[in-house]
């Protein structure tokens, strides 16, 4: 058996999510060989190491073993902590563990004792430095990263398997130039998970939006609000990025202040998803911010 390996540093969570993705050749969340212990806040509980315990007992679906991702370890609860210490002792030969935490002394010692520690250097460094052993130009690392924006995690992507990601770009953005605009929202909704295909997609979509009907933009938020709280939020991110980093050159439909006020009301709107608020409404008042008067 294998000895778990714990991530830990500030680069810690993307590196176990790229470690994921190098095991299993994907590392989306759809993929049945992969269990995610990684709550969005609060505690990691008793439920999920339980629900993961259970999920462990069968054999693969699709690749030669299954993955479990667990962190943050810090936040474990002593009840869950207990209950994964047998999982790790006792570990079918089908199932690899990779944990991570930030905060390495408050990991319970049971749990640091059972795991090799990896120490991980801060997360752009990191990444940079994965993407450059696995092959990509200095160019085509640099596109990379102004992609993934500050979400270092979806690395994850580009890891898999070696990519051609300037050539990719141009295709993307020569379909998304010549997509319908319903079509446009479903292949946005559709390749949300995909960083690269994202942007080239939510470009296009973010710029029509100020020349949309009311009923368009409703149209389109309830498509996008379908597939859940993930490709709502990727929608905010995407147009944040675009109001900030991009519009200023290639739109001229609003003054700069209002583009930018348009930008913050996205970014808070994000923040407001993550706490639990309504997508699809929230994604209306963005949408429909600028004709709000």
């Amino acid at each position: 058996m294998m000895i778990p390996e714990l991530y830990v540093g500030p680069g810690a969570k993307p590196t176990a999510l790229a470690a994921a993705a190098a095991l299993l050749g994907d590392a989306s969340a759809s993929h049945p060989d992969l269990r995610r212990l990684v709550p969005d806040a609060g505690e990691l509980g008793i439920d999920l190491v339980r629900d993961a315990i259970l999920w462990a007992r069968y054999g693969p679906v699709r690749a030669p073993h299954k993955v479990a991702v667990i962190g943050p370890a810090e936040r474990l609860t002593r009840e869950a902590a207990n209950a994964l210490l047998k999982l790790l002792e006792e570990m079918p030969p089908h199932l690899k563990a990779v944990l991570f935490a930030e905060a390495l002394d408050r990991v319970l010692p049971t749990v640091r004792s059972r795991c090799a520690l990896v120490w991980c250097s801060g997360p752009l460094a990191q990444i940079k430095a994965a993407l450059d052993g696995a092959g990509y130009t200095d160019d085509e690392i640099a596109f990379i990263a102004t992609l993934l924006d500050d979400r270092v995690e979806e690395a994850a992507a580009f890891l898999a398997g070696r990519r051609d990601p300037l050539r990719e770009w141009e295709e993307a953005d020569s379909e998304a130039r010549a997509l319908p605009l319903a079509e446009l929202v479903s292949r946005f909704a559709s390749d949300a998970g995909d960083p690269l295909r994202r942007r080239a997609f939510g470009r296009r979509l973010a710029e029509a939006l100020p020349r949309m009907a009311t009923d368009e933009i409703l149209q389109a938020v309830e498509r996008l609000s379908k597939d859940g709280k993930g490709t709502v939020a990727a929608f905010l991110d995407e147009l944040t990025h675009f109001l900030v980093v991009e519009a200023p050159e290639m739109w001229a439909e609003l003054p700069p202040d209002a583009r930018l006020a348009w930008a913050r009301k996205a970014s808070l709107s994000r923040g407001e998803l993550d706490d639990n608020a309504n997508p699809r409404l929230l994604a209306e008042v963005v949408a429909l911010w600028p004709r709000r008067g």
